[in-house]
Parts: C-alpha cells; sequence; structure tokens
C-alpha cells in the first residue's frame, strides 16, 4: 500500500517537472525571439540628431527633464536611460535629459544696432531687453543704440534683462510762432510752411470790422515755442455761406491749369476740413496739365496747391 502510493507521487512529481520545464523554454522561445536592440550612446549629441537615431531603432524618445550645464551645449543630451549598449525591445522608450546650456550667459554688443535688431540678438543669446530710454543725439541715427546696461561681455544669469539707450536723432529745431493774425489766407500758409510747420484745421467766425478770408486768430498763439512738425489751428473771417477763396469768390469745384513750359512739374494739393489736414495727390503733372478737386458741399474746407514746392493757390469753402 505504502509503496504504491510513493509511486505515484513520484509519477506526479515528474509529471509537474516535465509540464514546468516545457513551460520554461516555450516562454523563453517566444522572449527571445522577440526583436531586440542595443541601445545607442547619444550623450553629447543634438537632441534632434539623437531623436532621429531613436527614431530609425524603432524607440520611442522621451525628454525626462532639461537642466542647465556647462559642459554639454545648449539642446544636446546629458544623460540618457537605459544606458549604452543594452539590450532592448523594439518599441520601449529611451529617456533623456537635455541640456539648458549654462545658467549664465555672456551679454553681447548690441551698441550701434537699430533696436529691433538688437532684441532679436539678445533673445538669441538667451536674454530680454529691459528699459528702453530714448534721448535726442545729433551724432546718433534714430532707433541707433547708443549705450546698455548690463556691458557687452559681462556674464549674466539667463532671462536677465539689458537696458538699453536708443537715440531719437538731432533735437528737432525750434521756432517762435509767427504771429498770423491780419493776413490773408494764403500769406498765412506760406508763413507756415516757411517756419516748417503744419495746419492742422480752421473754421470760420464772421466779424465784419476785419477784410475777408483773413485770419482773426491762432493757436498756438503769437511767441509760443514750436518745433518743427508742430500744427497750429487758424480761424479765419468768413460770412456764413460764403465760396470765397483767397479774396475771390471761387466755386465748390477746385481747378487749376499748370503754367505752360517744357518740363514736369512736382505738384502737391492738400485739403484742411473735417478736423484732419490731408494730402489730395502728389506727383509730377506735365506742363499745362489741369489739376482739379471736388470740394464737399456744405462744408468747411480749404484746398492748397504747391507747384515746386511753393504755395500758388489757396481756396477756402463752406
Amino acid at each position: 500500500m505504502i509503496r504504491s502510493i510513493f509511486k505515484y507521487l513520484v509519477l506526479i512529481f515528474v509529471f509537474c517537472a516535465v509540464v514546468g520545464l516545457s513551460t520554461y523554454f516555450t516562454l523563453s522561445f517566444f522572449i527571445q525571439s522577440e526583436d531586440t536592440v542595443l541601445v545607442p550612446d547619444l550623450t553629447g549629441k543634438n537632441a534632434v540628431a539623437a531623436l532621429e537615431t531613436l527614431s530609425a531603432l524603432e524607440l520611442n524618445t522621451r525628454v525626462g527633464a532639461k537642466e542647465y550645464s556647462t559642459e554639454v551645449p545648449e539642446h544636446h543630451v546629458i544623460t540618457q536611460k537605459p544606458a549604452p549598449g543594452r539590450s532592448i525591445k523594439v518599441n520601449r522608450e529611451v529617456s533623456l535629459v537635455i541640456s539648458r546650456g549654462p545658467s549664465t550667459v555672456t551679454v553681447p554688443n548690441v551698441e550701434n544696432q537699430e533696436l529691433e535688431q538688437a532684441r532679436m540678438t539678445l533673445e538669441q543669446k538667451g536674454l530680454t531687453a529691459g528699459t528702453v530710454t530714448r534721448v535726442h543725439d545729433a551724432n546718433t541715427p534714430r532707433r541707433r543704440i547708443m549705450a546698455q546696461h548690463p556691458a557687452p561681455e559681462d556674464g549674466v544669469r539667463r532671462s536677465s534683462p539689458v537696458n538699453l539707450l536708443v537715440s531719437v536723432g538731432p533735437r528737432p529745431k525750434a521756432y517762435m510762432m509767427p504771429d498770423l493774425r491780419g493776413k490773408f489766407l494764403d500769406e498765412a500758409m506760406l508763413s507756415i510752411e516757411s517756419h516748417q510747420i503744419s495746419l492742422e484745421e480752421f473754421k470760420s467766425v464772421h466779424d465784419p470790422s476785419k477784410p475777408e478770408n483773413t485770419v482773426t486768430g491762432q493757436a498756438p498763439p503769437p511767441g509760443y515755442r514750436v518745433e518743427t512738425g508742430a500744427s497750429v489751428r487758424l480761424i479765419i473771417n468768413r460770412r456764413p455761406g460764403s465760396r470765397q477763396a483767397g479774396r475771390d469768390e471761387k466755386k465748390p469745384l477746385f481747378s487749376h491749369r499748370l503754367a505752360p513750359g517744357f518740363l514736369k512739374q512736382r505738384v502737391r494739393l492738400e485739403m484742411s476740413g473735417f478736423g484732419a489736414h490731408m494730402v489730395l495727390h502728389e506727383g509730377l503733372m506735365d506742363p499745362g496739365a489741369v489739376i482739379w478737386a471736388i470740394v464737399p458741399e456744405h462744408t468747411e474746407a480749404a484746398v492748397f496747391l504747391y507747384v515746386n514746392g511753393k504755395l500758388v493757390e489757396s481756396q477756402v469753402y463752406n
């Protein structure tokens, strides 16, 4: 009886051993039959090149972290996991640590660069444009960098601001506002042009005690300090509903025939009205040509015609 039991136990043990070994060898066969590759050495390589290498080996890339490094250039691999030479299956991940470059950078020299170019130069170095201060300088073209802080070649942390001193060109010439009161509009415009200022707008107010179409008020007032490019507003003495221009009555259609000759003439036609001063036409025209413009009815406006830089005719409408 005991022998029979022992015999059965031996048979069961042998059976289990055979099944276990079969399972082990079967699994080993299938596991070993899967494709495997050796992990390449990616340290020091550009991140894009590392990605291409892993993709060619059918491995996936995962950026584990980005760290500052004084030894490994920016956008290059510092370390990897698994280590180089390890055998792994295809479609597995390889984790990379990418360099941010050194934590400090050298400030580039952006002096004499234009502001937009200086911003790009700083951005390429991992820096930003800080406070931009603008000053007049006759020796430095507009928008050029005159000075910077921190100074070139200084070491600063990444993303640090660099303050810039920018030129806005030479200081504009200053004039004393001329007294335009009492002058006819065309005379006032010649004076405005000679002082390099411009007409911003005008309005009509009738004063029977003063000549028609003359200036009765202005802003800025006479004697006021103005710079080149400033604008002036005028009050013209005109009867309501009149269509006088210069010293003669005109129609809402402005027209002018250029003098005859052989050379083209540079013509500029301007209109002041609607609270603005605008250029209607500017360019070369043939001698004897007619230039014209329609002035909207029931609108207070003035038209000025310049030929070769000189005011030759003005008309006021309302």
